[in-house]
């Protein structure tokens, strides 16, 4: 158990731990990320699984990191390089038309009024209102959410002070969004399905619902508010793949005095006497610490680091009943050459393969993959979007060949050996929906990984398969997420802190829920020294 104890340690080196150590190490703390599989970056990793071939293996696409965390971590300077898509999403149909949804309203609206000039008319106003909801959203990202005990009015008194900008209109919108469904919502803007599918493809996607669902609409906006180089709504390929965008943070952690270590799995959070004093590896080795970070799932982290015996029962009833699932498929291909859609008379590479290609033709369609994975079924016809990494960076892939990355839903979370007996089927299907949008793409197809909910799950920790660590649902957002009584990142056993998607704001790879928690770390720490200091006066 020797060796010395460090300010901090930190469980997980997926991007919200690196994050978190990053802004830990900058205020002067000793910090050491311990990540148990062979190389950092959780979920955010570009890994080569055919030679010559880096591909972004789970996440795939950066939009919700804050620029404020860009700028302050300067991830520029430590390798990370981004580039729009563009356009935002090119959805084809049946009849060989396509619509593309562009950044810029004034495109959008033009593509819209080749099906419907009402909806076109309509969509400047939709974005505008989307707009104007995910920057009061946005609003809340960096706020460390008060707890529901009567200890913690001061903290929601700060909390709506920070609101003062909201009109009553505003508030009645947000409770809106978190309640409806993302149908409803377009309904209330648009008639055209064809325009409908296309706009709900963000009202579904990593979550366990259909567009249909109430608080589908919440989700839509959640994936509203992302932001690259400055386009408000863009999705951007990160040059070098996920990977790269991890490996930039871990050069801002260490540049900043973190140290990490790879194949370092954590057995257990060591506590006594009720506090959290550093962890225990599978190997044995003690490495003892001021306060313990968990970037692990907070199932993971209550129940199998902790344990129930170290828990008060609310707590483990509520972390127990805490709802993790999606029907997430990563589906990763390896092409001889890039689709050309039915319809599309540009060049190749051109707009379908710059920017997000999705299948998703109606809010009915997407509704109905749903309708089979809630009935433990895989999709008949998934949701499928996919970017083509190599159309805007050739050396992804051998020469002349090319990447399709495909994020499907629905699968659901299968036994093991059920999920091993469908898993090569799900990805014909999904080749084969995109075949039919795209003749001749099938037989392009060279190498195939599918990824579902159970690989998810086993591979990287997403409980349940979930990208988010939770649902994003109301009853586990905010001052709820995780659990009620403990969302401002802190936990029931002292010294221990939570910092992943599980916590405020959720999913997607932001670095928010870092950044949070590291505040809190660091304002704790300073008054435990303040502390110190006062009893050695005495």
């Amino acid at each position: 158990m020797g060796g010395r104890t460090r300010d901090v340690v930190i469980v997980g080196g997926g991007h919200n731990g690196l994050v978190c150590a990053a802004y830990l190490a900058r205020a002067g703390l000793d910090v050491l990320v311990l990540e148990r599989r062979p190389k950092l970056g959780g979920a955010a990793v570009t890994d080569e699984p055919w030679p010559g071939y880096r591909v972004s293996t789970t996440s795939y696409v950066v939009s919700l990191m804050p620029p404020r965390i860009v700028s302050e971590l300067d991830l520029a300077r430590h390798g990370y390089e981004t580039t729009v898509l563009a356009p935002d999403y090119w959805v084809p149909f049946d009849d060989g038309t396509h619509l593309a949804l562009w950044g810029d309203p004034s495109a959008c609206a033009a593509e819209i009024a080749k099906f419907n000039r009402a909806d076109a008319d309509a969509y400047p106003e939709f974005d505008r209102a989307l707009g104007h909801w995910a920057d009061l959203l946005h609003e809340l990202l960096f706020v460390v959410p008060p707890n529901l005990r009567l200890g913690d009015l001061p903290d929601w008194l700060a909390f709506a002070a920070r609101l003062r900008r909201w009109t009553g209109r505003d508030v009645a919108e947000v409770v809106r969004l978190f309640t409806i469904s993302g149908a409803d919502l377009l309904d209330e803007w648009f008639t055209d399905e064809r325009v409908k599918g296309a706009l709900g493809t963000q009202a579904v996607l990593g979550a366990w619902c259909g567009p249909m669902s109430p608080g589908s609409a919440y989700v839509l906006v959640h994936h509203w508010f992302g932001e690259v180089d400055g386009h408000k709504g863009a999705w951007a390929a990160v040059k070098g793949g996920m990977g790269a965008v991890t490996e930039a943070m871990a050069r801002a952690a260490r540049a900043a005095g973190a140290e990490t270590r790879v194949d370092a799995p954590v057995r257990r959070v060591v506590i006594e006497a009720g506090r959290a004093v550093g962890v225990e590896l599978d190997d044995g080795t003690v490495v003892r610490a001021h306060r313990v970070i968990s970037n692990a799932h907070p199932r993971t982290t209550y129940l199998d680091l902790v344990g129930a015996e170290h828990l008060p029962g609310d707590v483990v009833r509520d972390i127990r009943r805490y709802k993790s699932r999606s029907g997430s498929v990563k589906v990763n291909l390896a092409l001889a050459a890039l689709p050309r859609p039915a319809g599309w008379t540009g060049p190749v590479p051109g707009d379908p393969h710059t920017g997000i290609f999705a299948i998703s033709p109606s809010l009915e369609y997407l509704e109905r993959a749903w309708d089979d994975a809630k009935y433990g079924r895989c999709s008949q016809h998934p949701y499928i979007e996919a970017v083509f990494p190599t159309a805007l960076d050739p050396t992804m892939a051998p020469p002349g060949k090319h990447l399709a990355l495909c994020f499907t839903q629905f699968a659901p979370l299968m036994p093991a050996e059920d999920w091993a007996g469908v898993r090569d089927d799900y990805g014909r299907t999904v080749v084969a929906e995109i075949d039919q949008y795209c003749p001749g793409f099938a037989s392009a197809v060279e190498h195939v990984e599918v990824l579902g909910p159970r690989d998810l799950e086993d591979a990287y920790g997403l409980v349940g398969g979930s990208i988010s660590h939770g649902d994003m649902s109301p009853d586990q957002m905010f001052c709820f997420r995780p659990i009620p009584g403990y969302a401002d990142y802190r936990t029931p056993v002292a010294g221990l802190y939570l910092c992943g998607a599980g916590t405020h704001p959720g999913g997607g790879v932001m670095g928010v829920s870092g950044r949070n928690c590291a505040s809190v770390v660091t304002r704790d720490a300073r008054g435990a020294r303040a502390r110190l200091r006062r009893l050695a006066r005495r």
